[in-house]
């Protein structure tokens, strides 16, 4: 036996593109027009948007002003976290040492200090007094394992007096 059926008349097909084209496509296009963040409280009406409508967990931090949200009761203490690097082995009697140059209007200074005898230099540093935008520090270097140097120079004349301080952080090492 033959099965029966039958092409559909092509004013059907038209027929069913027109009416998907007028359901589909108008609604379609009314959102592409709408720009993003243009709907807002004015263009609401009023219990439009209740929380029985908002699904849970759909709003975030961002959705709300600062305050807004009350804090939450502390949580329990987490556990314990690993052990942080152990520092060199013998090291104590940590101190800091600093020497400053002669205050003079001198264009360029260098200023050094070493460790007390017995100890050895974990690192240092620079400073200008006072600090002025025609003063900059050159260098700030270990010299050695015992001395910190530092050179600082006039990039400009400035007529001003100012001074150098190095400073060094030593310890006993053993």
């Amino acid at each position: 036996m033959k099965a029966m059926f039958r092409r559909p008349s092509p004013g059907l097909v038209v027929g069913c593109i027109a009416l998907g084209v007028a359901l589909g496509g108008t609604g379609y296009a009314t959102v592409l027009q709408v720009p993003k963040n243009s709907v807002g409280t004015p263009q609401l009406k009023n219990s439009a948007v209740t929380s029985a409508k908002v699904k849970n967990r759909s709003l975030l931090r961002a959705d709300f002003a600062a305050g807004q949200i009350p804090a939450g009761p502390t949580g329990p203490a987490g556990p314990a976290g690993p052990a942080g690097p152990v520092g060199p082995a013998g090291v104590s009697a940590v101190e800091r040492v600093e020497s400053t140059s002669a205050n003079s209007s001198v264009s360029s200074k260098t200023a050094t200090i070493a460790c007390p005898a017995g100890k050895r230099l974990l690192g240092g540093g620079a400073r200008l007094n006072p600090a002025l935008p025609q003063v900059a520090l050159q260098a700030s270097f270990p010299d050695n394992d015992n001395i910190y140097r530092a050179t600082a120079r006039e990039i400009v004349g400035t007529g001003s007096s100012w001074s150098l301080t190095v400073f060094a952080v030593c310890a006993t090492a053993s």
